[in-house]
């Protein structure tokens, strides 16, 4: 998988959080997507063990939306585009808080959080996109710091390729399953 990066991150940058809480609240700033690791870790950290403790977890904190998948025939320049729900951390009151957010700025998972969680800033919606780095630079003081934790070009690739192999592991098997998610994720069927 190729990406091209912006020219901006392409020799590396530097990324300090401020734990602002910014990243995890805003009215119509998106949603974290959250795969099958990332709920067998939240599953493991709140002691999960049971079906029933699975469905009301998930009533509290999971949600799901609609998403797209785009998808090149290996070897072709031919693409198919794919929509299916994915799984999703719940927002909750009128500023859309990630459920998990307390006091306006505390992760209460910090160390179980979701993959996409752990990546920011680098999200390929991101780092290969000008006006959603810039736009995303703006609200995140956190972003092109000069002191902080240094990403190098490899490092920001290697994030890009986990989140697409996380994406790629997930479609597979919603196509396997029929583009179904309470196949996958049983517990919604009780939520």
């Amino acid at each position: 998988m190729q990406f091209n990066l912006l020219d901006s991150v392409k020799n590396g940058f530097k990324f300090s959080c401020q734990k602002c809480g910014k990243c995890c609240t805003g009215k119509g700033e998106g949603q974290i997507f959250i795969y099958k690791p990332d709920v067998e870790r939240l599953f493991k950290r709140f002691n999960c063990d049971s079906e029933s403790k699975k469905i009301e977890f998930a009533r509290e904190h999971f949600d799901t939306t609609s998403q797209k998948f785009v998808l090149r025939e290996k070897d072709t320049q031919h693409i198919k585009y794919y929509h299916f729900d994915t799984l999703v951390i719940k927002v909750i009151g009128n500023e859309e808080n990630c459920s998990f957010l307390e006091n306006g700025n505390i992760c209460t998972i910090y160390d179980a959080r979701p993959f996409q969680c752990v990546a920011y800033p680098l999200w390929r919606i991101l780092v290969t996109n000008q006006k959603n780095w810039n736009e995303n630079a703006q609200k995140c003081k956190g972003i092109n710091r000069k002191k902080g934790d240094y990403f190098s070009k490899e490092e920001i690739l290697k994030k890009l390729k986990e989140e697409y192999r996380l994406e790629k592991e997930f479609f597979l098997e919603m196509k396997k399953h029929d583009f179904e998610i309470e196949k996958i994720y049983r517990f919604l069927k009780g939520s």
